[in-house]
């Protein structure tokens, strides 16, 4: 039997044209390569930016929240958890944030549709949000060139008494849910109650280790600016100061009592409280 003696592959040498094809591949593949690894490490930075920028605001608000939950608790006649608290946001979304964030907050976590008014030709919705212990309202504030500018409210009332605990986790779910739209939100926020004690504003003003910024008198009210550095929000206000505490009392002659409101970093809205179902 005949058996063939073991023979070697006769290797076939490329031409110049071939190995210059291969060195074009070669080089095209590296560089999809450095492409892609670049676009996953812009995309994680971008990512972790966003992280950091949406922690930070986050933490911006919860910060101020408990200052100023500690600061009032004890000016105000039933303290804190009898107030009423207002938190604002204000962020820039897409086009058709509104219709979402509307979708995702009076919605509850079974998935049932919660009950909410529409205003302003549906630019505004409000609602009672049980999980958020309060009415929130969402308005349109400007819509163009593929955005909306939205203005997000939790308003508590005084009726329905809440901790600090709740107010805290209220404000954090918001945050989060706005930070799907943008990382760069701003809030502010705002306690108001009636007080017997005199001389609040002083006496807050030590508590802050504040210094005024600014004051005035319009009728039965008395509004003081100061600023802070306890504090993480601030605002520019005239002769190129900043401001970041506010504190107004108001007097009502009918009923006799005052009206204490603060805000963060300055009071939006009136300065009177209803005194309907009021202690």
């Amino acid at each position: 039997m005949y058996i063939p003696k073991d023979t070697k592959p006769v290797r076939r040498r490329l031409s110049a044209k071939q190995r210059a094809k291969q060195t074009r591949i070669g080089v095209i593949l590296a560089m999809l390569v450095i492409l892609l690894s670049a676009g996953w490490a812009l995309g994680q930075q971008s990512n972790h930016a966003k992280e950091i920028s949406t922690a930070t605001a986050v933490k911006r608000l919860q910060h101020d929240l408990q200052l100023l939950w500690v600061w009032s608790d004890e000016q105000l006649r039933s303290g804190s958890e009898s107030a009423d608290w207002t938190i604002r946001w204000n962020v820039t979304g897409k086009e058709g944030a509104m219709k979402e964030l509307v979708k995702n907050m009076f919605t509850d976590e079974k998935g049932m549709v919660l009950a909410k008014l529409e205003q302003n030709e549906g630019k505004t919705v409000s609602g009672l949000v049980p999980a958020y212990g309060g009415q929130v309202s969402i308005s349109l504030i400007q819509a163009g060139d593929q955005k909306e500018q939205l203005m997000v409210l939790l308003e508590t009332n005084h009726s329905s008494p809440l901790t600090k605990s709740m107010l805290l986790q209220a404000s954090s779910a918001i945050s989060e849910q706005l930070a799907q739209l943008s990382p760069s939100f701003t809030s502010s926020m705002k306690v108001q109650g009636f007080t017997e004690q005199k001389q609040v504003a002083s006496r807050m003003s030590k508590l802050a280790n504040a210094s005024m910024v600014d004051r005035y008198e319009d009728g039965g009210t008395v509004s003081e600016s100061f600023y802070t550095r306890m504090l993480n929000s601030a605002i520019a206000v005239k002769n190129g100061k900043s401001a970041n505490y506010q504190v107004a009392v108001h007097k009502n002659t009918e009923t006799n009592k005052t009206a204490l409101t603060i805000g963060i970093p300055l009071i939006s809205g009136e300065y009177s409280v209803s005194t309907t179902d009021s202690p």
